[in-house]
């Protein structure tokens, strides 16, 4: 009943009963709306419908919530303000206070400084203001930025695209065993106070995980982990997801170009596009290390962990395969 009356009031709308007038991308939101209605209607496939109306499903409902609640004006843009905005200026007073509190306390951010000025000074300055200060501070040398107390001489640099890494692009999705291989590393407390540093790589399609554990997490251990999944994998590797991490920049890089195998990284912040291995990690974790009774040394681990891994693909019931194995369901795959 809701489909066939939202229906209704789009073509409804669309009939001319509005007489305000609207922008083009109005009418071709309401088009796209209308159209998926009617493919509906037609019983087509969802995915088919967005593929032809190129457009997401969030992006949809999105139009399909606001039409709801405001008519042809909530297919309007939502965000009317102007690119360039004019910037507030802080008064001269208040950047020599923001200097003074920063002074007395290096280590504070924007954030803490905003609310001692609203609070013991009773100046209401936005958050962004104070770090335009506090950054034109820095860039004069009349204070030092806080990594430099925590005794690095340079701040951590945001990765640089020149090399044969890639931009991961949202809604890249794998879609043949192989592709996309989701790698990333945990830190294991195997002992109190004794860490090991555990590179897991999962396919996405078909569960198969492939995971090793070294001292330390750098480049090189990275790459090396790299050929180890390569001759352990059950098909070939086409292409890795990674995140932004320095243990995936460098010689793990470089062999990735070496080898034809396209790499790609994930924004800042995003574990969620990594889902699959981070899944991995706490399932090693919890099924592995909970009953391991050894200890920390790499030698011990690695063939017990390989006996637990070969369990994992080839033995273990997965409820996201119904309940099928990875190495099973791989074999079933037409390929």
């Amino acid at each position: 009943m809701q489909q066939k009356y939202i229906y209704k009031k789009l073509l409804y709308a669309s009939n001319g009963i509005d007489e305000k007038e609207y922008s083009d991308l109005v009418y071709e939101k309401l088009n796209k709306l209308e159209n998926y209605y009617e493919l509906k209607k037609q019983n087509c496939d969802e995915k088919v419908i967005f593929k032809v109306l190129d457009i997401s499903r969030a992006t949809l409902f999105r139009w399909k919530s606001r039409y709801e609640k405001h008519g042809l004006s909530g297919l309007e843009n939502e965000n009317k303000a102007p690119e360039n905005r004019p910037r507030k200026k802080i008064r001269p007073e208040v950047e020599k206070l923001i200097l003074q509190i920063r002074k007395a306390n290096p280590i504070w951010g924007k954030k803490k400084i905003k609310v001692i000025l609203e609070r013991d000074y009773k100046i209401n300055v936005s958050v962004t203001s104070v770090g335009r200060v506090i950054t034109r501070l820095i860039n004069s040398n009349k204070v030092r930025p806080s990594y430099f107390y925590f005794g690095r001489l340079r701040e951590k640099k945001k990765r640089v695209f020149n090399n044969h890494a890639k931009k991961w692009k949202y809604g890249m999705k794998a879609k043949l065993p192989g592709e996309l291989l989701q790698i990333d590393h945990t830190v294991i407390e195997v002992e109190p106070g004794k860490y090991v540093k555990q590179f897991d790589a999962t396919c996405p399609i078909t569960k198969f995980t492939i995971s090793q554990v070294f001292a330390r997490a750098t480049s090189k251990t990275a790459s090396v982990f790299l050929a180890y999944v390569q001759g352990m994998s059950p098909f070939k590797i086409k292409s890795i997801q990674v995140d932004g991490g320095s243990e995936f920049m460098g010689n793990f890089e470089d062999y990735c170009k070496e080898n034809n195998l396209e790499l790609y990284v994930l924004p800042p912040r995003s574990p969620e596009f990594n889902g699959n291995v981070e899944r991995r990690h706490g399932t090693i974790k919890y099924e592995f290390y909970s009953t391991y009774d050894g200890s920390s040394n790499l030698a011990e681990i690695r063939p017990k962990l390989a006996k637990f891994m070969e369990k994992y693909n080839k033995y273990r019931p997965h409820e996201s395969l119904g309940f099928e194995t990875p190495w099973d369901f791989f074999l079933k795959l037409e390929i």
